[in-house]
């Protein structure tokens, strides 16, 4: 499992990083079934020394998914802790819903006559795709160019460093080869490259990304258009906007990630999304996530949110 540790205005580091590594060892031995060099975990986690709050989030991508947590408290260890036993209650639901597709046969052969049918449009997109690389790869460092290529490689972790590694980078000329893969059909490659893209072009990239989140089909590639677009919110005047919209989204996940990024902006209209949010939630995930936000706000007073499910 790759592991990308952040550690930010934190005292006792050695002490912080160590039970950090202890807990994603034993979430590495809990994705056993998974192949190890597909996973990848990235911790964040950063004190507020002026109401010494310790903040963790956590984003765990295993093939074909990505779970994000995130917790506070005035304890370091307890934030920490209940993040990884947030993220691993939310990885084992979702493993639990994982299903061998009933009698494969009687469709595989279907998928394969497709396949065959669109064999020359691949190809030509496929020429269309190698001719701009080629145009590209002059601007590109040695290094860049190498991961570019990676982009387009079947095996989906390579995919996924290239992804990684072109984000850490940051070269603006590879901007435009991440671009073209926003649009794939594997949702896995589209949430790489939206927060690629968010890295690399910084402000640029957000028309496109918000104009992303208004109909991206998949939940997760939404949720991390959430994630792309949250640093860049003091860049651009259309992230708040866009982030409050994602208070509503339909899936939980994208909504506890909405609420965690509107919460830490610094502005009345996104206060009051959140205090709105709070009256309307019912979902218990996101209502114990909204109320840390109202915490965070000042207003652990408020209006008590809805009972029910």
């Amino acid at each position: 499992m790759q592991r990308f540790i952040e550690l930010k205005h934190v005292g006792p580091k050695e002490q912080v990083r160590t039970l950090i590594e202890e807990l994603v060892d034993r979430l590495e031995h809990k994705l056993h079934h998974f192949r190890q060099e597909a996973l990848s975990v990235h911790i964040l986690f950063d004190e507020n020394g002026s109401h010494t709050l310790y903040h963790t989030s956590l984003t765990c991508h295993i093939p074909g998914h990505t779970v994000a947590a995130r917790e506070e408290s005035h304890d370091a260890g307890q934030a920490i802790r209940k993040a990884f036993k947030e993220l691993e209650r939310q990885l084992e639901k979702h493993t639990a819903r994982l299903r061998p597709r009933p009698r494969p046969g009687r469709w595989r052969g279907k998928r394969t006559a497709r396949g065959l049918g669109i064999v020359g449009v691949v190809m030509l997109v496929s020429a269309g795709a190698a001719a701009g690389w080629a145009q590209d790869a002059g601007s590109l460092s040695p290094e860049a160019q190498q991961l570019v290529a990676q982009l387009d490689a079947q095996d989906a972790y390579v995919r996924q460093q290239a992804f990684l590694r072109l984000e850490a980078l940051r070269e603006p000329a590879t901007a435009d080869v991440i671009r073209r893969h926003l649009a794939s059909r594997n949702q896995e490659t589209r949430a790489f490259s939206v927060r690629a893209l968010a890295a690399v072009e910084g402000a640029a990239a957000v028309p496109t990304l918000v104009e992303r989140l208004t109909r991206e089909r998949s939940w997760n590639v939404r949720l991390n258009l959430v994630l792309a677009l949250e640093p860049l919110a003091d860049q651009s005047p259309a992230v708040m906007p866009a982030l409050i919209r994602a208070l509503r989204d339909r899936k939980a996940e994208v909504r506890m990630a909405a609420v965690d990024a509107v919460s830490r902006l610094d502005h009345p209209d996104a206060r009051e999304a959140i205090r709105l949010r709070w009256r309307r939630e019912r979902h218990r995930d996101v209502r114990r996530v909204l109320e840390r936000a109202m915490a965070r706000l000042g207003d652990a007073d408020g209006s008590a949110p809805p009972q029910g499910s």
